[in-house]
């Protein structure tokens, strides 16, 4: 009996190893599945539906964006300028239909600020869950708001995070969670996100549009506020303003812009002021420390995108008039 039982429990011990092994747990929210065929199930959905996937995806996923609808005006922009994107959503305050508490929502929040600082060539995207607004357009959102992004990205519980990769006429969902996921997950899939080659105008340089502000007449720029969210200095001699197409969200290099011609060094994790004049005054009372030609000329609107270029043209940063 003892010998007759040997094969059939080294067959068990490989069916078990087979189905176990491997690291493939960590990338998964806890208790989503139940079963292999749960699981297979569920890779099956997040297939077919986008924001179905409560881990990280099996297969990519057709997305197009309905433009038509509020959504805001920055990300509208890198969809159309076909950007490495990584959106997320999180939720900030507690109530009681609320089970798993902000824990996770605060641990992927943090995780992903750091992440974003090591991928300057995905555009980072990030909204509190209850902060829709109400506008009927994207440009009557307010900053913060994302208006139909949720739902049109399948948003089900938070923390959620999904990365958009441009694929020949549409985007694809490459990465989706929902639920807590570890850090070391989330940078896998942004290592993953980042190494796939597109034609997209995105700057590799890590920079930030605090605030602008507008002269008292004319639409022309006063000052604007730029941080650096990366490592190393950055110098902004040769970076030009210059507002976005808003059917395109490309850049017209003919359009009338604002170029920065001599040195502004920023420090890593600080921020500069650049105006029109070296008399200007910021929002927290320091003269700027450059200056720009051109700001007079730019005739700004409210609901006008205004792009950062680098040096080399690329977007390295916007901002909603």
């Amino acid at each position: 009996m003892r010998a007759a039982l040997l094969p059939m429990i080294a067959l068990m011990a490989f069916l078990v190893a087979g189905c176990g092994g491997g690291d493939d747990t960590a990338s998964s929210p806890p208790a989503t599945a139940t079963s292999s065929a749960s699981t297979a199930a569920t890779a099956s959905a997040a297939a077919a539906t986008v924001g179905a996937g409560q881990s990280e995806t099996f297969q990519d996923t057709p997305f197009t964006l309905n433009t038509e609808q509020p959504i805001p005006p920055d990300f509208r922009a890198a969809y159309q300028r076909r950007a490495l994107i990584a959106v997320q959503f999180y939720k900030e305050s507690q109530d009681p239909f609320y089970p798993q508490g902000l824990q996770p929502d605060a641990k992927v929040q943090r995780a992903m600020d750091r992440l974003n600082q090591q991928y300057p060539t995905v555009e980072f995207f990030t909204y509190e869950i209850t902060n829709p607004g109400a506008a009927e357009t994207s440009e009557g959102l307010d900053e913060g708001q994302y208006g139909t992004l949720a739902a049109q990205l399948g948003v089900g519980i938070t923390p959620y995070v999904v990365t958009l990769a441009p694929s020949s006429e549409q985007y694809v969902i490459d990465n989706l969670f929902q639920g807590y996921t570890p850090r070391a997950v989330l940078s896998q899939a942004l290592f993953d996100l980042s190494a796939i080659e597109v034609e997209s105008n995105t700057s590799d340089i890590d920079a930030q549009i605090d605030q602008l502000e507008l002269t008292d007449s004319g639409g022309g720029l006063e000052y604007i506020t730029i941080a650096n969210q990366s490592d190393q200095e950055i110098n902004l001699q040769g970076f030009s303003l210059r507002v976005l197409d808003i059917e395109t969200g490309e850049v017209n290099p003919d359009s009338v812009g604002v170029q920065i011609n001599g040195d502004v060094l920023i420090q890593p994790e600080e921020s500069t002021s650049v105006g029109r004049l070296p008399s200007v005054v910021d929002a927290d009372g320091d003269r700027v420390e450059g200056v720009f030609e051109g700001g007079d000329a730019l005739e700004l609107a409210p609901g006008d995108q205004l792009a950062l270029l680098d040096s080399g043209g690329a977007v390295a940063a916007t901002i909603t008039v």
